[in-house]
């Protein structure tokens, strides 16, 4: 019997979707996706062949916990603490669960600001926390004042996400140290997921590493296409990193030794950067192209300033919206599980070729013609 805890988890969404999706495929209509979110570029040779090597020199075997010193050593001075304040994870999902077991005490409340990353609500709801969500429509922005009004004792963990899943969107320095210094007063740990923060194209985002009550989580998967290697990290203080670490060690134990190898070998000879730079080059043009093509058909639109996805408003329930787009050829994500105020939004990834992106707008602007 399923336990109660996952009595409000559902995946009745994302399910129905998918199903929408078979079904027209099964009748034969060409879908193009744009609702994957993990980038269309492979992995690149450089760090494959660094983890093949990594293997036969026997990075096969448990490392430490906190992951290979080296790995640790670099991330650490990427973001200017020490390499104790540093824990490897299996992937950045880990990460999170593990700060989630860790500080959400059931019973008390969890801050989301909505449109946000979908899994924090399941994140919440498997805690048996109260969920409280501030919106941020239509700029996206957070506005402090509405977080003082929820803020209080009760509160045990605030997501952050920025570079933003799913609009884009980059919160500035002012208003993120702003809302870290809230959660303090009220005893809140701010959990501060920044997987995006490499892919940025007008405005640099800002990383909350090394305030005492931030738990910032990351990861290597967006940043060098490394999905499937489920390489993540951690950056806390003592105190809270020994909190996760008791969850860590029953969970992940360790990421894979030969991949967190390959990617402290990329890191210190620069690769990563260049590799980066190539992607963001091309995330660019996409974002610029699929942004004018949703604005030209009279859809409002924040333009992205990170990350791959953009989060348009449509003129109808997304979910009537999303369902009916898959008949045109073309898969989209509705708003709905990314949070409060959403059902008239949808996430599109651009994480696919111009060419698909050209011919997907070109099918989607023929259906928002005849709506």
């Amino acid at each position: 019997m399923e336990a109660a805890r996952l009595s409000e988890l559902s995946t009745s969404m994302i399910r129905r979707i998918f199903e929408v999706v078979q079904e027209a495929r099964r009748k034969g209509i060409d879908i193009l996706n744009l609702s994957v979110g993990e980038p269309d570029f492979d992995t690149h040779p450089e760090i494959v062949k660094k983890a093949y090597e990594a293997m036969q020199k026997g990075y096969t075997h448990y490392t430490s916990n906190f992951g290979i010193e080296e790995l640790r050593t670099l991330i650490a001075e990427r973001y200017g603490v020490e390499a104790e304040n540093v824990m490897v994870t299996t992937g950045a999902s880990e990460a999170l669960l593990n700060a989630s077991l860790a500080f959400i005490e059931r019973g008390n409340k969890v801050v989301i600001p909505s449109p946000n990353f979908l899994s924090y609500f399941s994140y919440a709801k498997m805690c048996e926390a109260e969920i409280v969500q501030v919106k941020t429509h239509p700029s996206f922005e957070i506005d402090v004042n509405a977080f003082n009004e929820v803020m209080d004792r009760k509160v045990s963990v605030i997501f952050l996400n920025y570079p933003n899943n799913p609009t884009g969107f980059i919160a500035d320095e002012k208003t993120l140290k702003a809302v870290a210094e809230i959660a303090e007063d009220c005893n809140a740990i701010v959990v501060s997921d920044e997987i995006y923060d490499t892919i940025y194209y007008d405005k640099k985002p800002v990383s909350l590493a090394g305030l005492e009550n931030v738990v910032v989580v990351n990861g290597f998967s967006k940043t060098l296409a490394m999905t499937g290697w489920r390489i993540g990290f951690v950056i806390a203080s003592d105190d809270l990193l020994d909190s996760m670490l008791k969850v860590h060690q029953v969970n992940g134990v360790c990421a894979p030794a030969f991949a967190q190898k390959a990617v402290a070998d990329v890191l210190a000879s620069g690769k990563a950067e260049e590799i980066v730079a190539e992607m963001v080059k091309e995330f660019r043009a996409r974002r610029d192209f699929v942004y004018k093509e949703l604005t030209d058909m009279g859809l409002e639109a924040v333009k992205p300033e990170g990350a791959f996805y953009i989060f348009p408003k449509v003129p109808a329930n997304c979910v009537e919206f999303a369902e009916k787009l898959v008949e045109h050829g073309v898969a989209v994500t509705p708003g709905t599980p990314f949070g409060d105020g959403n059902e008239s939004y949808i996430r599109i990834s651009y994480a696919t070729s111009m060419e698909n992106l050209r011919k997907a707008m070109e099918r989607m602007k023929g259906f928002v013609e005849s709506l």
